[in-house]
């Protein structure tokens, strides 16, 4: 079986969910959370864990040889300016990277999956695209070459990552005079705002020094208003990850030759062809816009609380032990993830599909516990667990149906 460091989101995910837990419990009255939003926001982050269960398969193998083979540097054991190229670079290349990801349309189609929450809590840290990993690669691959071993870059991002997970929030207004060098959570709301003087500003990860070199940065005034400004309308956190590019697709095919198909995929996200209208439909900015809320059926919080609260425990061990796993087991797993938060947000958006396709993903999961358990545990434990979730699965389905009858 392979082997490898421990993934860091094993670790932070019972912070993270506490987090949100407690924030929403604090602001329970100030209806910062909408429970379809913050669903789909949490839902969106699974297909993305779900997806980085196979994209580590070949994005860390690739750093690993450009490190081993390419690298123009070499630092002597216990060096510390590795350390300090790590985690200055990775948010130096962080900010460049962001910056991008909002002037570059393609990889505005993927990035833009984070900023579709029309709320701004952590859940929203949470919301994270399903290939980003993919376009990060890109920018970060030069610290290999720079001498920065694996350990120190996979330190150095999850130091990252686990500091912007703290700046998703309404709760904390300023910070004083940190609100110079770091970014803060008013700096971020800043760039999650729809409004015009707010956006593209505001890039950086950790520091905020960075947009004040280079001129991106402006101050929070006015109080922002959170979302894109063509919004999704919708919970699928699959759909989600790909309206932008059908987007892309649809305008390249109203263009007029090459240039326009180019200017589509990597032009502003704001260009349209020459002669074509804006599509009509509800715009964020808009006065009397109202924001995405499906109404709920009877039971179906109930039952999605329970399945959450079943994938969130499995989910932990699985990341932690990933490494130690088979390929088979890795994409099961990432299968069950990226399943089970589509027929999730489904259920709650009232989708006739959302429940038998649920049945299939709590088979899938009871499948993907057993693989799992088959490689790191006591084989004692296969069949109970399997049969535990199974059985969790069948009689909650039941009650479910129940529910929904009696109620139609």
């Amino acid at each position: 079986m392979p082997d490898g460091p421990i993934n860091p989101a094993a670790l932070m995910l019972p912070v993270f969910l506490g987090a949100i837990v407690l924030e929403w419990w604090l602001t329970r009255r100030r209806g910062l959370y909408h429970p379809a939003t913050a669903l789909a926001d949490v839902g969106t982050g699974g297909v993305f864990q779900g997806l980085e269960l196979l994209f580590h398969a070949a994005l860390i193998p690739a750093y690993v040889w450009l490190y081993s083979h390419a690298r123009v540097v070499d630092w002597p054991p216990g060096a510390w300016q590795p350390w300090v190229i790590g985690l200055v670079g990775v948010d130096l290349l962080f900010y460049w990277w962001h910056r991008a990801s909002h002037v570059v349309h393609v990889l505005w189609a993927v990035h833009g999956v984070h900023h579709q929450s029309e709320d701004f809590n952590l859940a929203v840290a949470l919301r994270q695209p399903a290939f980003e990993p993919l376009t990060w690669f890109l920018f970060y691959a030069p610290l290999a070459l720079l001498g920065v071993s694996l350990e120190v870059y996979l330190v150095s991002y999850g130091f990252n990552r686990f500091f912007q997970f703290w700046v998703h929030t309404e709760v904390v207004r300023t910070l004083g005079p940190l609100e110079w060098v770091f970014n803060t959570p008013s700096h971020h709301r800043v760039h999650h705002a729809v409004q015009g003087p707010y956006l593209d500003k505001n890039y950086g990860g950790v520091l905020i020094v960075w947009d004040r070199i280079f001129g991106t940065f402006t101050p929070e005034r006015e109080p922002p208003l959170y979302g894109t400004t063509l919004p999704l309308r919708s919970t699928n956190p699959v759909w989600a990850n790909l309206r932008i590019l059908d987007d892309i697709r649809w305008r390249a095919s109203q263009g007029h030759g090459l240039g326009d198909t180019l200017r589509a995929w990597l032009g502003h996200p704001a260009w349209f062809p020459e002669g074509v209208a804006v599509p009509e439909g509800p715009k964020r900015t808009d006065a009397d816009y109202a924001k995405y809320q499906p109404a709920q059926r009877p039971g179906v919080r109930a039952y999605v609380a329970l399945h959450y609260g079943l994938m969130a425990t499995l989910a932990g061990p699985f990341l932690l032990h990933e490494p130690k796993l088979a390929w088979t087991t890795i994409a099961a797993g990432g299968a069950t993830l990226i399943l089970g938060h589509t027929t999730l947000c489904g259920l709650m958006e009232g989708k006739a599909w959302s429940l038998p396709a649920d049945g299939a993903r709590v088979g899938l999961m009871a499948i993907t516990a057993a693989l799992a358990l088959t490689g790191v545990a006591d084989g004692a434990l296969v069949v109970p667990v399997a049969a535990g979730i199974a059985a969790v699965g069948l009689v909650s389905q039941g009650w479910l149906s129940w529910r929904l009858r009696s109620a139609s």
